[in-house]
Formats: C-alpha cells, structure tokens, sequence
C-alpha cells in the first residue's frame, strides 16, 4: 500500500506531461484544417479510444482481478 504515492506522482507526471505536446498537436492541426475541425476530430479520437477500452476491458479485469484478491483488496462479498 505504500507505492500509491509513486502511483499517483506518476499519473500526474504522465497527464501533465503530454499537455504541452497536444496543444503543439492540436495547433498544427487548427493551421491546417482550422478550429472548428480540429475539435471534431479531438472528439472523435476520444470516442475511438473509448470504445477501444471498452472492448479491452474484459480482458484486462481477468488478468488484474487475482492480483487483487491476492493482495485482498477485493472483499468476498459474492461467497
């Protein structure tokens, strides 16, 4: 429990650290096909990535679900 600490700093670092690269992305973008296409297509990049996720995560709760009972961090509510 001790590492949530380094998790979060790290999250952070990660977040923080790519918003100056999508704003350099996103203003190459508006001189080319202008503002108002550069947020449509901002947005549909979140949409596609969001249904990426979504189709992974059934995958991703197998692989992770018993590290969390081992750790007990999941209560055995269904037993």
């Amino acid at each position: 429990m001790m590492k949530r600490g380094r998790v979060m700093a790290f999250d952070t670092m990660a977040s923080l650290g790519m918003v100056p690269f999508g704003s350099f992305v996103a203003g190459a973008w508006a001189s080319k096909i202008g503002a108002p296409d550069t947020i449509l297509l901002g947005g549909l990049f979140c949409i596609f990535g969001t249904f990426t996720f979504m189709r992974k995560l059934p995958v991703l709760r197998k692989l992770v679900r018993p590290i969390y009972e081992s750790e007990g961090l999941i209560p055995e509510v269904a037993s």
